[in-house]
């Protein structure tokens, strides 16, 4: 009898229920096995994507290795090949990394009320971005070599949307709206006027440095440029006196005002 009731109790089909203690990690509110290597596998990826950035930065597409990426992460090839298939999604995934930093970045930016203050500071912001991740500039260079396949043919690049856009949009309309900032500007050229002067200082550093025999690196250089970057996209925001030549030039009338009139010749005759 003992031996049938120990029976029934595996089988649970007649044992009395009683309430099983609960393992040390569940009561505690500890993580459970599933969700330990899934932290173990996000920080394998995190890994190999860290030193994917490293390996591309540093060699571009053509000369990056697969097997010095697994050897920089501490995992093997084939852990590789299990997460991104091959090199070029690798590759892609490197560069999703890159433009998810630079969003989340550009996400905080707090935007201020003053739209010429406003301006003043995403200068300052995106240019200590560039300073801060070098390895962005150079994978940018690279994509750039490469007539930017990659990011055409990636499915998650294709749809990303900076936060800069839309935030250089904002500040620029306000601006006009308050008379501060001229009219006839569009946001793509502002945009790209703050984009090429922050990244060209960092992608050229090395060729401008010896050229100047400075170094542009360092930290007084580096904020000076950064004093005149803020100057240049302020001066060419601000308005022209009374109106901008460009609409005064279209305005016909605005041409009649500016040429002297003529006296009839029959006023001339009489004098």
């Amino acid at each position: 009898m003992p031996e049938r009731s120990s029976s029934a109790t595996r089988s649970g089909r007649s044992a009395p229920r009683t309430e099983a203690s609960p393992s040390p990690s569940a009561a505690e509110g500890g993580p459970t096995r599933r969700r330990l290597r899934r932290e173990r596998a996000d920080l394998l990826e995190t890994r190999i994507l860290d030193a994917a950035v490293e390996e591309f930065a540093e060699h571009g597409f053509a000369g990056a290795r697969i097997e010095r990426v697994s050897a920089a992460a501490g995992t093997v090839d084939r852990m590789l090949y299990y997460y991104y298939g091959n090199k070029e999604r690798l590759y892609q995934a490197v560069l999703g990394k890159i433009y998810e930093d630079m969003i989340n970045a550009q996400s905080e930016f707090v935007l201020p009320a003053d739209p010429v203050e406003g301006m003043r500071q995403l200068v300052l912001h995106s240019w200590e971005h560039y300073q801060s991740h070098p390895n962005l500039v150079r994978l940018l260079m690279n994509e750039n070599l490469l007539r930017g396949r990659h990011v055409r043919e990636s499915v998650q690049l294709e749809r990303t949307t900076l936060p800069l856009v839309q935030t250089v949009e904002t500040l620029l309309a306000s601006g006009q709206a308050q008379g501060v900032f001229r009219r006839d500007l569009s946001s793509e050229h502002v945009l790209m006027t703050i984009m090429s002067l922050g990244f060209f200082y960092v992608s050229n550093q090395y060729t401008c440095s010896a050229w100047l025999g400075a170094d542009l690196m360092g930290r007084t250089r580096r904020s000076a440029w950064g004093r005149h970057i803020c100057e240049t996209v302020l001066a060419m925001l601000a308005p022209q006196d009374a109106e901008d030549e460009t609409e005064r030039a279209a305005k016909p009338e605005a041409k009649d005002q500016a040429r002297p009139r003529r006296k009839p010749a029959a006023a001339i005759r009489k004098k």
